[in-house]
């Protein structure tokens, strides 16, 4: 059986835009509330449903043109009252370069060498951090790479 745990509303009322220093604080503000009250579960589950929210709704074609609309009376660029600017802007540029022999050739080169790469890392990994062998096929000595990670934790929202 889930366990629904109530969460009172402890985030300000939002009325104006928030500069990057107003949103730190509010963070930092936040973080210290939530270290002295708990819920850090329903926090943890609000933050990722908020991030989902703003993923979808950045990415909507809908919203991006209506935005871009609006942004057209405007003479491509907006500054809101609160100082942030809203600007028209071409994102996601790419080049063909295909067409040129000497880029195709250093093209095939460098797939060479990535290729080689993912091999050789793959050879390393299996030996433990720091431990020495010996490459049967070359000779060559080889030592396990170090491993780092970080602690963090995963969620994910039900579909």
């Amino acid at each position: 059986m889930e366990k629904h745990l109530a969460q009172p509303n402890v985030l300000p009322s939002i009325t104006e835009g928030l500069s990057k220093k107003k949103i730190a604080d509010l963070a930092d503000e936040s973080v210290g509330h939530l270290l002295e009250e708990g819920n850090v579960f329903q926090v943890a589950e609000a933050l990722a449903a908020m991030e989902e929210f703003v993923k979808t709704v950045r990415k909507d074609e809908r919203y991006i043109q209506y935005l871009r609309d609006e942004l057209a009376k405007h003479h491509g660029r907006l500054v809101t009252a609160s100082g942030a600017k809203i600007e028209a802007c071409e994102a996601g540029v790419s080049y063909d370069y295909s067409s040129n022999a000497e880029w195709r050739e250093l093209e095939a080169e460098r797939f060479e060498i990535e290729r080689r790469k993912r091999a050789l890392e793959e050879k390393l990994r299996i030996l433990a951090p720091g431990r020495v062998a010996v490459d049967p096929d070359t000779g060559e000595m080889l030592e396990g790479p170090l491993k780092t990670s970080k602690s963090t934790y995963r969620i994910t929202l039900a579909r």
